[in-house]
């Protein structure tokens, strides 16, 4: 198995905290909008940076460190 360097493991938290702080803005965008196709497509984008960012966190508890 391959083991994540410290480096690799910073980089790995920033992507979450960037996936995470994109899904809180695009919510903030749907909070606001009123276009029901833009409103639509941003909750996608939310579920699809929620699902990279679980993805992510996978990657973090499966992998030991080096």
């Amino acid at each position: 198995m391959t083991q994540l360097t410290h480096k690799e493991l910073l980089l790995l938290q920033d992507n979450i905290s960037m996936c995470q702080q994109t899904a809180d803005f695009l919510q903030s965008c749907v909070n606001t909008v009123n276009d029901p196709q833009l409103k639509n497509l941003c909750q996608q984008m939310i579920q699809d940076h929620q699902k990279d960012s679980q993805t992510l966190a996978k990657h973090i508890s499966s992998t030991p460190m080096q």
